[in-house]
């Protein structure tokens, strides 16, 4: 059986994670060697040309100051034939006029000025000057400051060398070509050790993987065996732990998943009850409430049913806030929407609006009725004081009824009727009810906010 494409990746991924770097190494520790060795190979070369150069002109010395042009030509071949890589010899005076040479050097030589040594790609120049101390002078004080080393040494003239670098170029490609059969006779080596690490794990997991696919296939009495397992025993006697865990019973299997649906499906009951009600007082949130009152909107509508709404905000909140302080105005919003919630049937739908303002929708339900019912929401907060602390705190609050008319098309439109009529409310002196009119909404606009 072919062995498991994910095995195969895994026993290649280790594969590589061992010889790669091994290959790395080698290379850049071959690319350090080839580049170091092949600036010595070429400073080696210039010593030695420098060193020829020197022995040249130290030869040449007395033939140039004498211009013995033979014994110059003989020097210049002389000192050809001695190095293969030598391609050309010349000598000059040191007024620049030619006085031997042997072969034929590859580009015009740069000025003869000073001692130097010059690299352009495959060829290397050397140029020497030929200095002496032997002058011809008749004057005795010169001559003793000749002797006593107290004048300059004078220039005769210059060698000039050139040197072919191709065998120095050729010797380092067959350093670097050794260099790759070492590299390559290593990467295989590394190959082959790391192909064992990678066996050495990749089996055990095999192994491992097949036991688990078994076990998943229904086979529960699958296990794995601990002496094939290698390095991962501690991996398989988790699976078998796990293998004998798993062979339970399908009632009991069936049991499980029965409790494990039950209790998701009241954890998501939970998270939508606490996404739609307020945190402080229970009941719906705006979001929430405005999503039912549209579709109640929309029944009665098509049934002709009434509907009415009422809004209400507790009067003198602020003070509330500002005298008791903001738990003590926390604590009297908890307590009207269980006072709400007391006057509220089944259908009604009671709801925080914002702050202090409350809102219900009732259903089925005319202008009068609602205005009824509102006055007994009233009463009943007024009757109801707010336990603060070892005090009680009379918490009114003032209303505004609208009853939908089909005019309205929106909830909006009979959310700022009853608005307006909250608003009158107030401005007659709070803790009252105040039903809203549609033709004197109509005619007159919105009106003010609810103070």
């Amino acid at each position: 059986m072919s062995p498991d494409p994910m095995l195969r990746q895994m026993r290649l991924r280790l594969w590589l994670a061992a010889a790669l770097p091994a290959v790395l190494v080698v290379l850049v520790l071959l690319a350090l060697f080839v580049q170091r060795h092949g600036h010595e190979l070429l400073q080696a070369k210039q010593h030695q040309a420098l060193a020829v150069a020197k022995q040249l002109a130290s030869q040449a010395e007395f033939s140039l100051f004498a211009a013995d042009v033979q014994t110059l030509q003989r020097l210049a071949a002389t000192t050809k034939d001695s190095d293969a890589d030598i391609v050309a010899v010349a000598l000059r005076a040191a007024n620049g006029q030619f006085q031997a040479g042997a072969g034929r050097f590859g580009a015009e030589l740069p000025d003869f000025t000073g001692n130097r040594v010059h690299l352009n790609g495959e060829r290397l120049w050397v140029i020497h000057e030929v200095r002496s101390d032997l002058v011809a002078v008749d004057d005795s004080l010169a001559a003793g400051l000749l002797e006593s080393g107290a004048a300059e040494p004078v220039v005769l003239g210059f060698v000039a060398l050139e040197y072919d670098l191709t065998s120095l170029q050729r010797s380092s490609q067959q350093l670097l070509w050794w260099a790759l059969a070492a590299t390559g006779l290593a990467v295989v080596l590394a190959a082959l050790l790391s192909a064992l690490i990678a066996s050495s794990v990749t089996r055990p997991v095999a192994h491992i993987s097949d036991v688990v696919r078994r076990i998943g296939s229904g086979e529960l009495q699958a296990r794995a065996e601990l002496a094939r397992a290698g390095l991962m025993a501690q991996l398989a006697s988790g699976i078998n732990r796990m293998a004998s865990q798993v062979a339970v019973t399908q009632e009991d299997l069936k049991l499980q998943v029965q409790q494990a649906t039950e209790e998701l499906r009241l954890q998501k009951l939970e998270a939508e009850r606490t996404a739609r009600t307020d945190g402080l007082t229970g009941l719906l949130r705006r979001r929430a409430f405005i999503d039912l009152a549209e579709a109640e909107i929309q029944r009665s509508l098509r049934y002709q049913d009434p509907l009415s709404f009422i809004m209400f905000d507790v009067d003198h909140f602020k003070a509330i806030n500002d005298t008791h302080g903001h738990a003590c105005g926390d604590a009297a919003l908890v307590h009207l929407a269980e006072l709400l919630r007391e006057q509220m049937r089944d259908s009604d739908l009671p709801c925080r609006w914002g702050g202090e303002e409350f809102v219900v929708l009732l259903p089925r339900t005319g202008a009068d009725v609602a205005r009824h019912a509102a006055e007994r929401i009233r009463n009943h907060f007024e009757a109801n004081p707010v336990r603060w602390e070892e005090s009680s705190l009379r918490v009114t609050a003032s209303f505004g009824v609208a009853a939908f008319d089909a005019r309205d098309l929106s909830l909006s439109n009979m959310v700022a009727r009853a608005d307006m009529a909250l608003y009158r409310a107030k401005r007659n002196g709070r803790n009252r009810v105040e039903v809203a009119d549609y033709e004197g909404w109509a005619a007159g606009g919105l009106g003010q906010p609810a103070a």
